[in-house]
């Protein structure tokens, strides 16, 4: 296990930081508040000496994943070496248990206590982690163009079906928004694929990924994006349980017994391009179109065996990057 004689725990708001330093060595604990800006993170920088910490890759630093608000912050100490851990506020609610009281104070010092405690399960940023977060706001951005995009087409062939005069003006004015857009689109796919160039680590597993027939660009980046790199939710069946197509059991006793099926609760953008994928894969992958038409000829809903292929995909996926060589399609049945 590797361990830290500095452990930091810190609490980051829009405009400030509330810092907790543990000191292994005697276990002393210091707090002080900063600015969250690189103001602050010099004179960060300065207290921290005070106690013999110089910031650099013998400290942790451990914090919630709060956004935005972290980005500077995890830029500045990864600049300089440090190792930073972005922990989920209910991973660390949860290991405290029952809590009375709150303040920013209190809350940065429950941060580095749990650091120090769990440094044996530290999810460490790296350099892709960076690479990421680039390609998840570019993605964001790819989302807000794709929705103005449809939803000015959707208006314009509505209005041509029951007003061809005013669609045909409405048609004439949006053109150029309309490429405008299809242009921006273009661009950012460009640049994402661009980023993932030039990182080695997520172009290996992309080049996995999208060696699976019927897997493309789009679900390739989004998974990268929700998995972090495939260094979360490493396990088919839980990143099935994450996209809302793994089937669950609903019974309880003698008396309730229903259907088995998939749980409501789920990322809904993966789950609309898996469903899309699935549709392109039972018509190009001779894998699963021989399993969607046996199934079917078996008497199995079109939903329930789209459903199973979607569940097979992500574990093949998954076993792609474990395993570290390209999907070598089969050619009997599956």
């Amino acid at each position: 296990m590797n361990t830290y004689p500095y452990v930091v725990g810190t609490d980051v708001a829009k405009e400030s930081l509330d810092v907790c330093l543990i000191r292994v060595a005697d276990k002393q604990l210091c707090y002080q508040k900063f600015n969250n800006n690189m103001q602050g993170f010099q004179k960060m920088k300065q207290w921290l000496k005070q106690y013999g910490c110089e910031l650099e890759i013998d400290t942790l630093f451990c914090m919630e994943h709060t956004g935005l608000y972290t980005r500077r912050l995890v830029h500045y100490l990864m600049s300089r070496g440090v190792a930073v851990w972005l922990e989920t506020p209910l991973q660390i609610k949860r290991s405290i248990g029952l809590a009375r009281g709150k303040d920013d104070k209190i809350d940065s010092e429950r941060i580095a206590k749990y650091a120090f405690l769990h440094q044996d399960k530290a999810v460490l940023v790296n350099l892709s982690g960076l690479t990421i977060e680039k390609l998840k706001d570019l993605q964001a951005n790819r989302n807000r163009l794709k929705k103005a995009l449809h939803s000015i087409k959707t208006t314009v062939k509505e209005m041509l079906s029951v007003d061809e005069t005013s669609g045909k003006t409405l048609e004439r004015i949006n053109k150029e928004a309309i490429k405008g857009l299809e242009k921006s689109l273009e661009q950012v796919e460009e640049k994402m694929s661009e980023f993932i160039e030039q990182d080695g680590e997520l172009k290996k597993k992309y080049d996995l990924v999208t060696s699976i027939k019927g897997v493309g660009k789009v679900l390739a980046i989004t998974l990268l994006v929700y998995t972090q790199g495939f260094t979360k939710m490493e396990d088919g069946r839980k990143l099935a349980c994450y996209c809302g197509v793994a089937p669950f059991e609903y019974r309880s006793g003698t008396s309730v017994y229903g259907k088995t099926g998939v749980s409501k609760f789920a990322n809904k953008e993966l789950k609309r391009i898996l469903y899309l994928v699935s549709m392109s894969s039972i018509q190009y992958n001779h894998e699963f179109k021989a399993y969607f038409k046996r199934k079917v000829e078996e008497g199995k809903p079109k939903m329930s065996v789209l459903n199973a292929i979607q569940n097979k995909l992500l574990h093949q996926i998954v076993a792609v990057v474990k395993r570290g060589t390209p999907y070598v399609e089969k050619l009997d049945k599956i």
